[in-house]
């Protein structure tokens, strides 16, 4: 499945967003040249491109409807034919920058489209999910021709066809050959709606696979890749009289190489086998002649370098064959640029495409073969050099030939004369250099604190290191998070993202502590977010907005448990101050009622005494009497 390819001539490079937009650019300016958006890019987007070019009368047309009276002049216009997911065929003018076609086939029109490929002899091919190929006729948008693919798997993997080639023949025949690339490779014949399998090429550990046809004279093979393995495989595709006998031809054996013909066939292994540092991205290769048939090929990897392959063909060989060249592109300070496509040209040079700052940029290079690794520095010296004139670090290096002498910022004052010997360079104690590599955010100068962040969480995204992230991402400081994230380098921003999608899924201070840097992200690095960051973007919204989904519920519950609680509290207190009884009950009035109350009270007292007296004489007359 295509998404992304340089036109015939390389002048323009297309790109399918994941918002479903197409953008084109002009290789030779650097310019976003046109950008267009379907109509229907939210229900139906666009799926793979294919460039093709198209007479001035068909891009006269509209719809499906030929116009009879449609002037027949050859001169041709470059198009964009646009697979969809509804099973349509957009087709793109890039002179008049609209949709000037749509094609829709006569059954089977909700299939998905997974694969084009178009050839000025043998015309445009398309590939639906249903493993489903039609043969179209340019000149009206009809349906020529329809074959069902069927692929046999026997494992529980799918088997959709997701990228397609035409491979030309000199055969004296209307037959067709096609090669399909799914879990397996496989070279088909198509004649009068019959398809029958020629030959299989291999397997393959992931159903998308990327395609480069490559011939020289009458031999035509293929550069095969895969989006999980870090392996290039080179077929031979040439059709002949041989490869087109049908298999049922071969005798019958006979009972003595019966076991020996019924035990499993031997796996078809390529030509040669290319090692590559990740999965690629975007492939192509040349054939020409020089000491031999030469072979060129240039593979971007996701890891956002460029191998770049120089090997004569003689036989086959099963031992990996490595790159002759790995190109990086980086800036002035060491920020890497990641190279997102590659094109080889007839002159031997190489259209690279990288992501800086600004966007998209192409440049045309030189492979030099006298290194093994060729670092293309770009970027505006005279700006950065500025702007680290303009930084207070605490830790500065200065480079003398191979070593390093570490300088504090005193080493700008003028010196002393040092003895004859000496060394001039000034000694910082081992104290001072653990202080200029903490990370104290609250310290005076944070420029360092900040470049260390950087690399610290630059670390912890390569290595999946979730202590390391979870230290640096914690820090709920906007001035930190936004500096950080401003040097982060782009291919970075999506991990980073990722990292924060996860945060925002856990405790409330993790969340709290993602939309920090959320916001920094988006507000830093909104440019690279722009180019291909649609998905990861999508999923945070997705758990931001599920998190949210929850608060008004959360907020009620949170507000009954209140209440209840409030109200169990009062109950107690209640209760409480009914069982408790007056220790001590004071009464503060004036000092006559005193008065008058303390007389009563004293007769009172003086009574009840004479009383007490005369029970206790009686009692002890009483006594006295017993006694005697």
């Amino acid at each position: 499945m295509a998404e992304a390819m340089f036109s015939e001539d390389g002048k323009y490079y297309s790109t399918i967003t994941k918002d479903g937009r197409l953008k084109i650019w002009d290789t030779e300016t650097n310019v976003l040249k046109q950008e267009y958006t379907p109509d229907l890019h939210l229900t139906s987007p666009p799926t793979c491109l294919q460039w093709t070019t198209v007479s001035q009368s068909v891009s006269n047309l509209k719809g499906n409807r030929s116009n009879s009276n449609a002037s027949t002049s050859e001169n041709e216009s470059q198009c964009i034919v646009l697979g969809t997911t509804n099973g349509k065929l957009l087709i793109y003018s890039i002179s008049q920058a609209k949709i000037i076609n749509v094609w829709v086939p006569a059954k089977h029109f909700s299939a998905k489209v997974t694969a084009l490929d178009w050839s000025r002899k043998y015309g445009l091919y398309s590939c639906t999910k249903d493993s489903r190929v039609y043969e179209w006729n340019i000149e009206d948008g009809s349906v020529k021709q329809t074959y069902n693919i069927s692929i046999e798997n026997n494992t529980k993997q799918g088997s959709n066809i997701n990228a397609i080639k035409i491979i030309p023949h000199n055969q004296h025949k209307k037959s067709r050959y096609l090669v399909t690339a799914s879990y397996q490779l496989s070279l088909w014949r198509l004649h009068n709606k019959d398809v029958t399998l020629i030959k299989s090429l291999g397997y393959s550990t992931s159903q998308t696979a990327i395609l480069s046809l490559v011939s020289f004279n009458d031999a035509y093979y293929i550069v095969e890749g895969s989006e999980n393995e870090r392996l290039l495989s080179f077929w031979d595709v040439t059709v002949t009289d041989e490869s087109t006998q049908n298999n049922n031809d071969e005798p019958t054996p006979n009972k003595r190489h019966k076991r020996k013909h019924s035990a499993v066939p031997v796996q078809p292994t390529p030509m040669y086998s290319f090692v590559l540092e990740d999965a690629p991205r975007a492939i192509d290769s040349v054939l020409r002649e020089g000491d031999g048939v030469q072979l060129n090929i240039v593979a971007a990897t996701r890891s956002g370098v460029v191998h770049y392959y120089q090997h004569t063909l003689n036989g086959s060989s099963t031992k990996p064959i490595k790159p002759s060249l790995t190109i990086q592109t980086t800036t002035a300070d060491a920020k890497p640029l990641p190279l997102q496509c590659c094109r080889l040209q007839q002159d031997g040079n190489i259209n690279l495409g990288y992501l800086n700052d600004r966007g998209l940029v192409f440049e045309k290079i030189t492979p030099d073969l006298k290194t093994k690794t060729q670092v293309l520095i770009r970027g505006d010296v005279k700006e950065k050099k500025k702007t680290k004139q303009n930084d207070n670090s605490l830790l500065r290096t200065e480079f003398h030939s191979s070593e390093a002498t570490y300088l504090d910022n005193t080493a700008v004052a003028p010196r002393k004369r040092t003895a004859p010997g000496a060394n001039p360079s000034i000694e910082v104690p081992m104290e001072a250099r653990l202080q200029n590599l903490a990370l104290d955010v609250n310290s005076k100068s944070n420029v360092a604190v900040n470049e260390n962040l950087t690399k610290l969480l630059i670390q912890g995204l390569h290595s999946k290191d979730k202590d390391i992230i979870l230290t640096v991402l914690q820090k709920n400081d906007p001035r930190v998070a936004r500096v950080t994230v401003s040097n982060l380098p782009p291919q970075y921003v999506f991990m980073l993202l990722e990292q924060l999608t996860e945060m925002s899924l856990k405790k409330t201070s993790q969340c709290a502590a993602a939309c920090v840097w959320a916001g920094a992200a988006l507000r830093g690095a909104g440019g690279a977010l722009g180019g291909g960051g649609g998905g990861a973007l999508a999923a945070l919204l997705a758990a931001l907005t599920n998190r949210r989904s929850h608060l008004c519920q959360l907020l009620n519950l949170k507000g009954r448990l209140e209440l209840t609680l409030t109200q169990r509290l009062l109950a107690l207190g209640a209760e409480k101050q009914d069982e408790q009884t007056a220790v001590l009950d004071y009464n503060d009035s004036s000092d006559e009622d005193n008065d008058a109350d303390m007389e009563p009270s004293q007769s009172e007292s003086g009574a009840s005494w004479d009383e007490s007296d005369e029970q206790l004489s009686d009692d002890g007359d009483v006594e006295i009497s017993d006694a005697e």
